[in-house]
């Protein structure tokens, strides 16, 4: 049977815990991705998000979200799809993905800032990092080593750093 849920939490191994309080039951739940194995995004519908899945014989699957009175259609939306908000979600990259190697990293989008990292390190703290390596740059000449950059090209990497700060948590 098709029926709609909220997801009340999720589990460790890629399940949601999802409530059915019409029919007063609650089930355990895999959530249907658009491919599997190494060349796939992983995403698990956020805590209190309202899915249709599927209830058969134990064998249950959240087939996706719908958006509800307490998570609506995001400000922006054009009629032809395109979308000018994320929302808040979270992206899982499983491993040997988009060329990494080992380990996870995550994407997660929230109140319009997004984090995108490992377990070691995340794009704004490199960013980051960059810019103060940029702001300090010698460069070696015939007289010597040259000094720091000159007062336009600070600015330019701090304009730089808080358009990092706007976009990366």
């Amino acid at each position: 049977m098709i029926e709609i849920g909220v997801v009340k939490g999720r589990l460790e191994d890629g399940r949601v815990a999802v409530e059915f309080s019409h029919i007063q039951t609650a089930a355990e739940c895999v959530v249907l991705q658009p491919t599997t194995g190494k060349n796939t995004v992983f995403v698990l519908p956020s805590v209190g998000t309202q899915v249709v899945c599927w209830l058969e014989a134990g064998k249950n699957i959240v087939l996706g979200a719908v958006f509800s009175e307490r998570e609506p259609i995001p400000e922006g939306v054009k009629a032809d799809g395109e979308y000018r908000q994320f929302g808040s979600s979270v992206l899982e990259l499983k491993e040997g993905m988009a060329g990494m190697k080992q380990g996870k990293a995550a994407m997660e989008l929230v109140d319009g800032k997004a984090i995108l990292g490992n377990e070691e390190t995340n794009l704004r703290v490199i960013l980051k990092e960059f810019a103060t390596a940029l702001k300090g740059l010698t460069v070696s000449t015939a007289m010597g080593p040259s000094g720091t950059p000159l007062p336009p090209t600070i600015e330019a990497v701090t304009n730089v750093e808080e358009l990092i700060g706007k976009l990366f948590s």
